[in-house]
């Protein structure tokens, strides 16, 4: 994928990487601009991470452009550090998202390449400020992006039992699970690792987990694709877990649910890459359709 750092309207930066086939390379009537977040640890490069492991493959295929950024606080994008009162770290996230970084990528990518919404594709921490973000839109009567749909994984809502009262790990854990991926990709986990900012560890357990289904996943209207893996030591991954958090998405136009069985928390850097990104890409090709169709 191609870097690219954009001056924001009140010169605060985006920085990421993307992949922008030109709309004559598609045969889509509408084609989204998918957007990626990473998770904590992680930065842009996370959906990128190699040749094998990149979301630039399905990209290319189907001719639907992507972007990865860094999420505010990560890497070439501004911090939204200090945190005001009143609010954390992931509503901020996602306010800096909604007024400024998604405005800016809709002027400079989605517009100009003939796409017609934003797909938002979230990983495990990511999902926090994605769902909020929807959210936002929702409640916003003047958005200056539209946006067809939110794709999340790696997020759940209960806690797995090696975790209650504990703060996110700072290191991948898919190593845990060697039979899930090519154990090459470890060897570019020093390049892949980042630091992260203490306020989405210390707020997530209290400040997420016991109010995003009521306070922000019932405003949430776009369509959403939830997903979590069996292998995921973070959160209590089951069937009956996936229907707790589709039931969350009760304004959403349409909610799809599923558990990937075997997968680790990781999904992007496992076997199961191309796959879910396949997945990803044909939903947000299916919200591009529906968003036509409904303006």
């Amino acid at each position: 994928m191609q870097p690219f750092r954009y001056t924001l309207s009140d010169n605060d930066t985006v920085a990421g990487v993307h992949s922008v086939p030109l709309p004559s390379t598609s045969t889509l009537a509408y084609r989204p601009l998918i957007v990626g977040m990473h998770g904590g640890s992680y930065d842009h490069q996370y959906f990128d991470a190699t040749p094998q492991l990149s979301a630039s493959m399905a990209s290319a295929a189907f001719g639907v452009p992507f972007v990865s950024i860094d999420r505010p606080s990560y890497g070439q994008t501004s911090s939204i550090l200090p945190i005001p009162e009143g609010t954390d770290f992931f509503e901020q996230t996602a306010i800096s998202l909604h007024q400024k970084i998604l405005p800016e990528l809709w002027r400079k990518i989605g517009s100009p390449n003939h796409c017609n919404c934003i797909v938002l594709l979230c990983h495990s921490l990511g999902v926090i400020p994605g769902i909020i973000t929807a959210a936002l839109h929702a409640q916003d009567k003047t958005p200056l992006y539209p946006l067809g749909g939110l794709i999340a994984s790696g997020m759940g809502d209960k806690q797995s039992s090696s975790m209650k009262g504990g703060d996110p790990p700072f290191i991948p854990v898919d190593e845990n699970y060697p039979a899930t991926f090519d154990p090459d990709i470890l060897g570019h986990s020093e390049r892949l690792n980042v630091a992260f900012p203490i306020s989405e560890a210390t707020q997530f357990a209290a400040a997420w987990l016991p109010i995003w289904k009521q306070k922000w996943a019932a405003h949430v209207s776009a369509p959403v694709m939830f997903s979590l893996v069996e292998n995921d030591p973070f959160f209590v991954s089951t069937d009956e877990e996936i229907g707790t958090c589709v039931k969350a998405f009760k304004s959403s136009v349409r909610v799809d649910g599923s558990l990937l069985r075997g997968a680790p928390h990781c999904v992007e850097l496992s076997h199961w890459s191309q796959g879910w990104y396949a997945r990803c890409f044909g939903f947000a090709m299916e919200c591009a359709a529906s968003f036509a169709s409904s303006t």
